[in-house]
């Protein structure tokens, strides 16, 4: 009898043993998650808002709320514990790893979920009656360009800035030619255009965008490419790629524009529970159709591709949950 209650017990110990391996699998039956993105009525906050939404479909009861963000902002919280997952460029948050600016010191507790959306490309909109076709003409010209680029210290804005340095002009530039450069939200900066009081926007965002498709049917638009030259450039400082817009994308454009793209992930504190980021995952799977149909930009995403989030390290929850669903 003895023995029979040993052998018992030891049974009983590898269930449980069994059980507690395949935690992560079964998942928090309740989350409670903040998600902060970009500005209400951007592709960020429809997104937020919808990672939230798949949570609750998959656990019942959860909570979440979705929070007005700003790129740079976004990464300091999550790092800080503040709210526990972030929408940004995954070469911004390389850049603060490795302590470079806008960023002060280091913030290198910061993990990958998934891959959001991987063509998020740089667009430098410019209205037609400047008469520019390239960064060139704007430079030979030294045209007296007023241009607004995303919330500042943002990737878009970082970014937009890069560009028209490696195509050699500086804002300071801009300045002495009559022009300025300032920083706004996307849906701002295209009412200004609207109004005749700028003439250039700068944002990375997918392709095509439904504001530039929206803005082109009451303005006369171009896009100005980068060269080849500025591209690398670009792509050596910020780890963003070679990428182009095709003239099919806008009804105004009348060529191909070479750009420079990046990809967008959702992202959390390397200290989240690793059974929290699994179930994040889960339900995200559970509901991948009406997820990928949330906003424009994720109707390409493959699930098979989600988890190529270089150059960030994915959350162990995450390399769990991915080993686990091929």
């Amino acid at each position: 009898m003895k023995k029979f209650f040993t052998v018992l017990a030891l049974v009983a110990v590898i269930f449980s043993v069994a059980g507690f391996a395949a935690a992560p699998a079964q998942a928090a039956q309740k989350l409670d998650l903040a998600i902060c993105g970009g500005s209400i009525g951007g592709a960020w906050a429809a997104i937020g808002e919808g990672v939230g939404e798949v949570v609750r479909r998959s656990y019942p009861g959860s909570n979440t709320a979705y929070e007005v963000g700003q790129e740079a902002a976004n990464l300091a919280l999550v790092s800080r514990g503040k709210i526990q997952l972030g929408i940004a460029h995954a070469q911004l948050i390389k850049m603060a790893a490795d302590g470079k600016q806008p960023f002060k010191k280091k913030i290198d507790n910061l993990r990958a979920l998934c891959v959001l959306y991987n063509g998020a490309l740089e667009h430098f909109i410019v209205k037609a009656d400047t008469k520019a076709n390239t960064f060139a003409d704007l430079k030979s010209k030294k045209y007296p360009l007023k241009a607004y680029f995303n919330t500042k210290d943002s990737f878009m804005d970082i970014v937009g800035k890069k560009v028209i340095e490696a195509e050699g002009i500086t804002a300071a530039d801009i300045d002495k030619w009559g022009g300025f450069t300032k920083n706004s939200s996307m849906g701002a900066a295209l009412d200004l255009m609207r109004d005749g009081k700028i003439d250039a926007y700068s944002n990375v965002i997918q392709v095509p965008s439904s504001h530039v498709v929206d803005a082109g049917t009451t303005l006369k638009l171009n896009l100005l490419g980068m060269s080849p030259a500025a591209q690398k450039k670009v792509n050596d400082e910020l780890g963003t790629y070679s990428a182009v817009i095709p003239k099919s994308a806008y009804n105004f454009l009348k060529n191909d524009v070479p750009t420079v793209g990046a990809t967008v992930i959702l992202f959390t504190n390397a200290d989240l529970p690793d059974d929290e980021a699994y179930a994040i995952l889960k339900s995200i799977k559970d509901n991948f159709p009406y997820f990928c149909n949330i906003h424009g930009s994720l109707k390409g995403l493959k699930f098979s591709e989600i988890k190529n989030t270089a150059p960030v390290p994915l959350h162990p929850g995450a390399v769990k949950f991915f080993n686990e669903n091929k």
